[in-house]
C-alpha cells in the first residue's frame, strides 16, 4: 500500500517538473509580455519570460524583446542562445557608441557619476569622435566641430551637409525673415506673400461643389511658386499644371493661376520663363479666325496633302518635359484603339466605357498635354499652337465657355485626361485619424476628360484647302472615392469633326418656306375642288377640316423633299470632290434634317389615315345590265297548287353569281399596288447589307468603300445614312416601277385593266361615288347583250368580238372608252340616298342578313325583302340614268379642259345635268391603293429613313417598314370588305 502511494507521488512530481522546465510541446503555460518582470524579456519562440542575468552584465533592451549589455559594459562575444557576453569597462573609460570597445574621455569631458563614468555631451554643432578614419580606436574620445553648412547626424557620429536651401549659420532658417518650406527650403517671406500658408491656398473647389484641402498642393505649390519666381522653368511648368488641375480658377488668393494673370496673351520675350497657359480675354474670335496655317489640304486619298499631322508636347505633373509625340488615339483618348494619321475631311467618333480603375491608374501619374499642328511652309516644318476650350472653366458663377458668344470664351493651351493627385486630402476628416480614402491615397475626387472634340474648320473662297486653327473642346467630369472603390464603368467620348461654312441650313429653311406656301395654296385648290364635288355652296367646318388634312399631306411632301434633296446634294458632293467645296453638315443641320423628317412622317401618317378612311367609306354599286330572256310560257307553280300567270318563268331568272364575281374581283384589287414592297425591301437590303453599300455612309470623302486612315471604323454619319437610304430606295423603286409598268403590265398582266374586262364579260357596270356629287363609272355593259350563258356561248362571243363582228365596248357608240369621272346631278344623288334609306336605318347588319334564319325568320325576311327591293330599284334607276331614259336626269360625255386636268377640278356647275369626263382608262383607281402610289411610297420611305435615323440599322428599318405596310393592308382590306358588302347589298360571306 505504501509502495503504491510513494510511486504515484513520485510520478506526479516528475510530470509537474517536466511540464515546468520544458516549454516545448503542444501545451505550454500562457504568458504575456506584460507578465514579465523588470529584469526579464519575452521570448517569442517559447512564449515565456526569460531573465537577463545581472552577473553577466545583461539588462533588458528598451523594447523588452532581448537582453543587451548594461551600462559600462562592452560586447565581448555572442553565445549560442543569441545573447552577448558582456565585459565591464575600466572605471576611467566609457563604452564606445557602437558598444564594441572602451575608450577614455578627454579630461575636460570626463565626469564622475555614482554608477558609471560617461563623457559629457557635445554641443549641438559637434560630433563625438572615438575612432580614426581607418577605424582604429583613438586614445581618447573628444568632440569635433562640424564645418560650415554641415550639421551632426542624429546619432552624433558624423557631419552631414545641410539639406536646407539656402543654408544659414548652423543650418538654421531665420524665423523672422524666412520660412522653412517642406523642411528643406528656407524662403524669404516676402516671396511667399501671394501664397500664404493657410487652408484657402491649398483648397481645390471642384465642379460638384466639393472642396478638398489638397495634399499635393500643400507639398508642392508654394515651393514651385517660389522657384518659378527664380525663373526655374520646370517649376513654372509644375505651377501651370496645378492651374490646370484647378480648372483655371484665379479668383482667390493663393491660386496657382494667379501666376499667369498678367500673361494672358501669346508669349513674348518678357514672359519667356512662364509657360503659355491662357490666351487673351476676348481673343477667341480673332484666334480662331487667323489664316496663318499656309499648308493646303486635299480630299483626294492619293494626294500627299490628305493627312492632318497633330503633335503633342507632354509634361509630367512636376513640370518635367517628356518630349513631343504624334497625336494618336491612345494619347488623346483613354478609349481602346488607335489609328494612323488623321484623314483630312474624314469625321471620326468613338464612344466607349472604361473601368474607374483605369482612370485612377492613369491619374496617379497624370500627364499634361499641349497640342500643335505640324505643317510645311515651303521647305520648313512648322508647329502651330492650337487652342483648347475647357467647358468647365468657371468665372464667378457662370461658365463662359459653355455660352454661344465666342467673345466671352477663355481659350487655354494645356489639358489632361485624368488626374487623381489634387483630390487627396492633406488632413484627416475626423479627429480619429485619416479616412479610408487617404490611407490608400485614394482621392476624394478624381477629374477626367469626359469628352474631347477636335474641330477643324476649313476655309472657303480663294483659300480652299486651308484650315483655320483647329480647336480642342474638352469637358471634364468627376468621380467620387465611392465610385472608384466600386470600379464603376465610366463613359468616354472622342471625336474629330471637320467643319466648313455652308448655307445648307439657310437653303433648307428658305426652301421650306417657299414650298410650304405653295403647299398651302395647292391644298386650298384641292379643297375648292372638294367643295365643288361635294356640292357645298359655302365654306363649312367639313371644308376647313378637309383643308387641314390636305395641308398635312402637302406639307409632309414638301418637308421631306427639301431635306432629302439637301442631304443627297451634300452626300454626292462630299463623296465626289477632291478640292473641299462642301463638307458634311454640322450638328445643327443634322438636327434640322432629323426634325423635318420626324415632322414630315407625322404629317404623312395623318394623310395616310385620311386616305384609308376615305376609301373605306365610298358609295359603290354593281349595276347588272342582264335582262330576263323568255324561253317558255309555263307558269310557276305555287305552294297551294294554283298557278301564278304573272310570275316570270324559272328559266328567265337572272343569276347573281356574275355580280358576286365582280365584287370579289374588286375586293382583291383594293390593296393592289404598282410595285411589290417585299421585293423592294429585299433588294434594298441586298445592296446595303450584302453588297456592302452601307459603308458609303461612313464620313469619309471617298466614293469607294475603302476606310483608309483609320484602323477602327468610325460611326456612320446621319446625313450620309439618310441620303444613302433615299438614293438606294428610290433607285430600286424606279427600276422596279419601270419593269412592272413598262414590261409586266404592258405585255403580261394588268390587274386594273383586267378588272374592266371582267366587268364587260360579266355585263356588270361599277358605279362609284367618292364624294356627294363626284365619282367614277366603269362601263361594263356587254356588247353581246347578255352574259348569263354557258361556256360555249361565251367563247363564241369572245371570238366574234375578236373578229370585230360586234360593236365596241365603250359607252358611246363606236368608242372603246369604258371608264369615266363623273359629276352627277344633285337630284340623282337624292334619289340614290332615298333608295338606300330603308337599309341605312335597318338595325340588322348586312353581313348577318341571312344568318340565323330559323331563329329570326320574320325580321330577316323583311330585311331581305328590303335589300332585294332596294337592289332592283337602284339597278333600274342607274340603268335608266345611263340610258338617258330619265326626263329630268340626264348627262353628257366630254373631255376635260387642260386646266381642269392640271388642277383636278371641274369648272362646270350645272346642278341639273351630269357630266361624264373621259379619263385615262383607270381614274377609278383613286379609290384604291393602286392609284395612290405616291402616298404609299412616301409613307414607306419616310418610315424606313425615320427608323434608321433613330436606330442606325437598315435591317430593322426594313422589318418595321414591312410590318407597318402589312398592318395598313390589313386595315384597308377589313374596312373595304365591310364597306363593299354594305354598299353593294352583297352578303359579306360571299366575299372571298
Amino acid at each position: 500500500m505504501v509502495y503504491y502511494i510513494f510511486t504515484g507521488l513520485l510520478a506526479f512530481l516528475m510530470l509537474n517538473w517536466v511540464t515546468q522546465v520544458s516549454p516545448a510541446g503542444e501545451a505550454v503555460h500562457f504568458r504575456k509580455a506584460a507578465d514579465c518582470k523588470k529584469n526579464e524579456v519575452y521570448d517569442a519562440t517559447s512564449l515565456r519570460c526569460i531573465p537577463c542575468e545581472d552577473q553577466r552584465g545583461l539588462v533588458p533592451s528598451p523594447d523588452g524583446k532581448t537582453c543587451i549589455c548594461g551600462p559600462q559594459h562592452k560586447i565581448g562575444k555572442w553565445d549560442a542562445a543569441g545573447f552577448p557576453t558582456c565585459e565591464r569597462c575600466p572605471d576611467n573609460q566609457v563604452v564606445t557608441t557602437d558598444g564594441l570597445d572602451c575608450v577614455p574621455c578627454s579630461k575636460k569631458l570626463q565626469i564622475q557619476s555614482n554608477e558609471s563614468v560617461s563623457c559629457s555631451p557635445c554641443s549641438i554643432s559637434e560630433i563625438r569622435v572615438e575612432r580614426s578614419t581607418n577605424g582604429s580606436l583613438n586614445a581618447v574620445a573628444y568632440c569635433l566641430q562640424c564645418g560650415v553648412n554641415f550639421v551632426p547626424t542624429e546619432d552624433k557620429r558624423t557631419c552631414r551637409r545641410c539639406v536646407m536651401y539656402p543654408a544659414f549659420e548652423n543650418c538654421s532658417c531665420p524665423q523672422v525673415s524666412h520660412e522653412l518650406v517642406n523642411k528643406v527650403y528656407c524662403i524669404p517671406r516676402t516671396h511667399l506673400l501671394d501664397f500664404p500658408d493657410d487652408r484657402t491656398t491649398y483648397t481645390v473647389e471642384y465642379g460638384s461643389g466639393i472642396k478638398v484641402d489638397s495634399l499635393y498642393l500643400r507639398n508642392n505649390l508654394r515651393l514651385a511658386a517660389y522657384q518659378c519666381k527664380q525663373k526655374n522653368h520646370t517649376a513654372c511648368q509644375a505651377v501651370a499644371n496645378m492651374c490646370v488641375m484647378a480648372m483655371f480658377r484665379d479668383g482667390y488668393r493663393g491660386s496657382p493661376c494667379n501666376f499667369f494673370r498678367d500673361a494672358k496673351h501669346i508669349p513674348t520675350a518678357e514672359t519667356g520663363h512662364l509657360p503659355w497657359i491662357f490666351y487673351g480675354e476676348g481673343d477667341a474670335q480673332t484666334v480662331l479666325s487667323r489664316k496663318k496655317i499656309l499648308s493646303s489640304y486635299s480630299l483626294d486619298s492619293s494626294s500627299k496633302g490628305n493627312l492632318l499631322n497633330l503633335t503633342v508636347a507632354k509634361f509630367a505633373s512636376n513640370g518635367l518635359f517628356l518630349g513631343l509625340a504624334s497625336a494618336s488615339l491612345d494619347i488623346l483618348s483613354l478609349c481602346p484603339g488607335s489609328w494612323g494619321k488623321i484623314r483630312f475631311g474624314a469625321n471620326f467618333r468613338q464612344d466607349c466605357a472604361v473601368p474607374a480603375s483605369l482612370l485612377f491608374s492613369v491619374g496617379q501619374q497624370p500627364k499634361f498635354f499641349e497640342l500643335y499642328l505640324q505643317y510645311w511652309d515651303k521647305s520648313d516644318s512648322m508647329l502651330y499652337a492650337l487652342p483648347v476650350l475647357t467647358l468647365n472653366l468657371k468665372d464667378g458663377s457662370r461658365f463662359p465657355n459653355k455660352e454661344t458668344d465666342k467673345s466671352g470664351w477663355q481659350l487655354v493651351r494645356r489639358f489632361f485626361l485624368s488626374e487623381a493627385i489634387s483630390g487627396v486630402r492633406s488632413k484627416p476628416e475626423t479627429d480619429g485619424g485619416l479616412s479610408e480614402a487617404e490611407e490608400g491615397l485614394v482621392p476624394v475626387v478624381l477629374q477626367y476628360a469626359k469628352s474631347l472634340s477636335l474641330r477643324i474648320r476649313v476655309q472657303t473662297g480663294n483659300d480652299k484647302g486651308r484650315v483655320f486653327p483647329p480647336l480642342a473642346i474638352i469637358e471634364y467630369a468627376e468621380l467620387s472615392s465611392e465610385a472608384l472603390q466600386n470600379n464603376m464603368m465610366v463613359p468616354l467620348q472622342f471625336e474629330i469633326v471637320f467643319e466648313m461654312d455652308n448655307n445648307v441650313a439657310h437653303a433648307i429653311e428658305v426652301s421650306i418656306i417657299v414650298l410650304s406656301v405653295l403647299s398651302i395654296v395647292w391644298a386650298g385648290i384641292q379643297t375648292l375642288s372638294y367643295s365643288r364635288r361635294a356640292g357645298k355652296v359655302g365654306v363649312d367646318l367639313a371644308s376647313l377640316f378637309r383643308l387641314v388634312l390636305l395641308t398635312c399631306g402637302r406639307l409632309s411632301d414638301s418637308f421631306f423633299i427639301v431635306v432629302a434633296g439637301a442631304a443627297t446634294h451634300t452626300f454626292l458632293f462630299y463623296k465626289g470632290q477632291s478640292v473641299p467645296h462642301m463638307l458634311l453638315p454640322g450638328p445643327y443641320e443634322e438636327y434640322l434634317i432629323f426634325t423635318y423628317v420626324v415632322v414630315a412622317f407625322s404629317l404623312k401618317i395623318v394623310e395616310m389615315a385620311h386616305m384609308i378612311w376615305h376609301q373605306i367609306s365610298i358609295d359603290i354599286f354593281l349595276m347588272d345590265w342582264e335582262r330576263p330572256r323568255a324561253s317558255g310560257n309555263l307558269p310557276r307553280p305555287q305552294a297551294n297548287g294554283s298557278a301564278n300567270h304573272n310570275s316570270v318563268p324559272e328559266s328567265q331568272k337572272i343569276s347573281i353569281w356574275r355580280t358576286y364575281f365582280v365584287a370579289n374581283e374588286w375586293n382583291e384589287i383594293q390593296t393592289l399596288r404598282k410595285t411589290s414592297l417585299s421585293l423592294q425591301l429585299l433588294v434594298v437590303l441586298l445592296f446595303l447589307k450584302v453588297f456592302g453599300w452601307e459603308q458609303w455612309a461612313l464620313p469619309i470623302p471617298d466614293a469607294t468603300f475603302n476606310n483608309s486612315g483609320c484602323s477602327g471604323t468610325p460611326p456612320p454619319n446621319i446625313v450620309c445614312r439618310f441620303a444613302l437610304a433615299i438614293l438606294v430606295y428610290l433607285g430600286v423603286y424606279i427600276l422596279q416601277w419601270l419593269l412592272l409598268s413598262g414590261v409586266y403590265e404592258r405585255f403580261m398582266k394588268n390587274f386594273v385593266q383586267d378588272f374592266v374586262d371582267v366587268c364587260s364579260m360579266a355585263n356588270v357596270s361599277v358605279f362609284i361615288l367618292s364624294l356627294e356629287n363626284f365619282g367614277y363609272y366603269i362601263h361594263g355593259r356587254s356588247v353581246h347583250g347578255f352574259a348569263d350563258t354557258d361556256m360555249q356561248t361565251m367563247l363564241g362571243q369572245l371570238q366574234r368580238e375578236e373578229d370585230d363582228l360586234v360593236g365596241h365596248r365603250g359607252l358611246l357608240p363606236a368608242t372603246e372608252q369604258q371608264t369615266f369621272q363623273m359629276m352627277i346631278p344633285s337630284q340623282l344623288r337624292a334619289c340614290y340616298r332615298k333608295v338606300m334609306a330603308p337599309l341605312t336605318h335597318s338595325v340588322v347588319p348586312s353581313s348577318k342578313r341571312l344568318s340565323s334564319i330559323t331563329a329570326q325568320r320574320k325580321p330577316l325576311a323583311t330585311t331581305v325583302d328590303r335589300s332585294v327591293q332596294a337592289y332592283h330599284s337602284m339597278n333600274k334607276l342607274l340603268a335608266a340614268f345611263l340610258e338617258h331614259a330619265l326626263k329630268d336626269l340626264d348627262y353628257e360625255v366630254r373631255s376635260k379642259l387642260f386646266l381642269e386636268s392640271v388642277l383636278d377640278m371641274e369648272f362646270a356647275q350645272n346642278q341639273d345635268k351630269g357630266v361624264l369626263y373621259i379619263d385615262n382608262g383607270h381614274s377609278f383607281d383613286a379609290v384604291l391603293f393602286y392609284g395612290n402610289e405616291w402616298i404609299l411610297l412616301t409613307v414607306d420611305i419616310m418610315l424606313f429613313t425615320f427608323v434608321d435615323l433613330l436606330c442606325h440599322d437598315y435591317l430593322l428599318a426594313a422589318i418595321v417598314t414591312g410590318l407597318a405596310a402589312q398592318a395598313l393592308v390589313f386595315l384597308r382590306k377589313v374596312g373595304g370588305r365591310k364597306n363593299l358588302a354594305k354598299k353593294t347589298l352583297i352578303d359579306e360571306r360571299f366575299l372571298i
